[in-house]
């Protein structure tokens, strides 16, 4: 396995996506922005605001942002929701959330939100602030709650290959759920050792690379649960979520204490 620094002095980014020309894109929590990074170190960035928190990009390359309001270190207020980047320009596709985390695109064509619902307290969790899970229209913005009562600090999320579960991390439980999209009955995929789940990213065969902050490491979790790989990001990195890029042998990690994006080439593809 081989580590990259693609970029540094980011300040404490999440994210991230690949754009359709090899671009990554990552949101910095504390500098209110998305940047876009290319291979040869060009940086654009775009201004969001508050706490940008999770990606998901769309057709010609449109930008998706959980914007969690500025709560977990953000730049400044701002009106939680999510956003949408456009050629550049930011605009509010939906308002009305607590604090969005992060989201993905679901098998019906919506945005799958995750919502913390607002400042957490990691070691003291409030039990009465319950995860929410929204589902949004990309092109109306109108939403719909699915799960008013998921897990204290709902976090990472995504789809299983087949689109039949949403998988889901908790950060303060140490656990990802999955989801029966059909009954909605949960249960628990992974119980994860000295680490806390943050973000994920699910591959086609149904594996989730899921980034633990405090364990500063990713682990491969398979379909039934079992973790079945782990890549160190480096002593003190915090990962706080990861993307595959152009090929699933590459991925790009956001080691959000270490301010950096980092790129790991997998053993197998070396």
């Amino acid at each position: 396995m081989r580590i990259d620094v693609v970029a540094e002095g980011l300040g404490f980014i999440e994210g991230p996506v690949c754009l359709s020309d090899e671009r990554i894109a990552v949101t910095s929590i504390s500098h209110g922005c998305v940047y876009l990074l290319n291979p040869e170190g060009t940086t654009e960035r775009i201004i969001t605001g508050g706490g940008p928190n999770g990606l998901a990009v769309g057709p010609d390359d449109t930008l998706f942002v959980a914007q969690n309001g500025g709560v977990f270190g953000g730049s400044g207020p701002a009106e939680a929701g999510v956003q949408v980047i456009r050629d550049g320009a930011v605009e509010y596709l939906a308002t009305g959330m607590g604090a969005p985390n992060d989201l993905v695109f679901g098998p019906d064509g919506r945005l799958w939100v995750t919502d913390t619902r607002g400042q957490v307290d990691f070691f003291n969790p409030d039990d009465s602030l319950r995860g929410w899970v929204w589902a949004l229209d990309p092109e109306s913005g109108s939403c719909e709650v699915i799960l008013d009562s998921g897990p204290v600090f709902l976090n990472g999320l995504g789809f299983s290959p087949d689109g039949t579960r949403l998988m889901v991390t908790s950060t303060c439980e140490a656990a990802l759920y999955a989801y029966d999209v059909n009954t909605w009955a949960r249960e628990t995929l992974c119980q994860f050792d000295n680490g806390w789940p943050d973000g994920m990213t699910v591959g086609h065969d149904g594996n989730a690379w899921v980034a633990l902050t405090g364990g500063d490491r990713l682990d491969l979790v398979s379909a039934t649960g079992d973790v079945v790989g782990r890549a160190a990001v480096g002593e003190g990195a915090l990962p706080t979520n990861v993307c595959f890029g152009a090929a699933e042998h590459e991925l790009y990690v956001t080691a959000s204490r270490h301010e950096a994006l980092v790129r790991i080439t997998l053993p197998d593809s070396e």
